[in-house]
């Protein structure tokens, strides 16, 4: 068994090696712009992330007329 004077900066080390990336990628999502009608659909919250362009031929000019309704009604 490993002495508990080097085990413990061990498990340390290897826990932020193991959740700093995860943690990062959870924050970085979090704090998107992500469009009106895509937080609502997985579907178009998935085309936004692969390929943003076509998300925006697609359904840009609604996520527009949304966000001008919701300002409106605000």
């Amino acid at each position: 068994m490993i002495d508990s004077d080097v085990s413990w900066p061990l498990l340390l080390i290897f826990l932020l090696l193991v959740l700093g990336p995860l943690s990062w990628r959870a924050w970085q999502r979090r704090h998107q712009k992500v469009p009106p009608m895509a937080k609502n659909d997985r579907k178009l919250y998935r085309l936004w992330q692969s390929d943003p362009q076509a998300y925006e031929r697609q359904y840009g000019e609604m996520d527009r007329q949304l966000t001008e309704q919701q300002k409106r009604h605000s």
